[in-house]
């Protein structure tokens, strides 16, 4: 037996069924179905939202900080989707609706990575890179129970958010470390040249 079907049949299987089991309870089950997706439209409201803010502010070198969150976010998707062109694993609802009672839905594509787990994990880690720790703080928690929601929903397997975490962590690691680079320098000074035509 292989690595992935050892890890497979020890971690992903048992601890998706585990987290499953508290969909018996209406509250939790409704609490998963809200968060499998909701907090991950903090990320636009969060940019959008500073970027106005900061505008009216004439805040721009906080602007050019709030790119740098969103490559991070494009990086760790980009990365996610290489690896999914390259390992295909079917989602849990395929292998596990006999054994489980099914809450969510959703298109069968690969399951590894977890694109809200790289996505969420590297908004969150940008934020603490780029001092917005106390927003940070505030939406940790949201971002945890979302990524659970999704195991307990069968939308994904444990190593699957573990898997998007690690690249989620590693792209905004990579972006916070290359901000300096020139071309990113000039590629953001003519994206606030250009917003600024809009009063933006």
């Amino acid at each position: 037996m292989n690595l992935f079907l050892t890890l497979h049949e020890a971690i992903n299987k048992p601890f998706s069924l585990y987290l499953n089991s508290f969909t018996d309870n209406v509250i939790i089950a409704k609490i998963i179905y809200l968060f499998a997706d909701a907090p991950i439209f903090f990320l636009p409201l969060f940019l959008v939202g500073y970027w106005l803010y900061f505008n009216y502010k004439k805040e721009h070198q906080n602007k050019n900080i709030l790119l740098f969150i969103f490559y991070s976010t494009v990086i760790a998707v980009i990365f996610s989707i290489f690896i999914q062109n390259l390992v295909h694993i079917d989602r849990p609802e395929d292998s596990l609706h006999h054994a489980g009672k099914m809450i969510l839905s959703h298109i069968p594509d690969a399951s590894f990575p977890s694109d809200h787990a790289s996505v969420s994990s590297a908004f969150l880690m940008s934020l603490f890179l780029f001092w917005f720790i106390r927003i940070g703080l505030i939406l940790l928690p949201f971002m945890v129970v979302m990524l659970f929601s999704r195991i307990a929903g069968w939308v994904h397997w444990p190593l699957d958010i573990v898997a998007g975490i690690c690249i989620g962590c590693f792209s905004s690691f990579l972006v916070y470390k290359s901000q300096n680079i020139n071309i990113l320098v000039k590629i953001n000074m003519y994206i606030l040249k250009f917003t600024s035509y809009f009063k933006l």
